[in-house]
C-alpha cells in the first residue's frame, strides 16, 4: 500500500476444491486510481509432497472471473502432476 497507493485491492475465498488432500481458490481485485480494474485467481493445492499453484488473471472485476472453470482446471491441475 505504501508503494503504491493509486492500486486498491479486495479479495474473496472461492472454498475448497475436494481433490485428493483438497485445493483452495482465492480471488484478488484490483483497482487503480486511472481507472483499470484487473481479477485474478490463484488456487494451490496439495498431493502428498506435491504442491500445484494455478494462476489466472483478466480485466475485469469479480462478477468476471469464471470460479466453477477455474476450480475444474485446479482439480486437473492437481490430479495430474502426482
Amino acid at each position: 500500500m505504501r508503494q503504491y497507493p493509486e492500486i486498491t485491492a479486495a479479495q474473496r475465498y472461492y472454498g475448497r476444491v475436494n481433490v485428493e488432500e483438497g485445493a483452495h481458490v482465492h480471488g484478488v481485485h484490483t483497482t487503480t486510481s486511472w481507472g483499470a480494474t484487473d481479477i485474478g485467481l490463484v488456487s494451490v493445492g496439495r498431493d502428498g509432497r506435491t504442491v500445484t499453484v494455478v494462476q489466472w488473471g483478466q480485466m475485469g472485476t469479480f462478477e468476471d472471473a469464471r470460479v466453477a472453470d477455474f476450480k475444474a482446471t485446479t482439480a486437473t491441475a492437481v490430479r495430474a502432476l502426482y
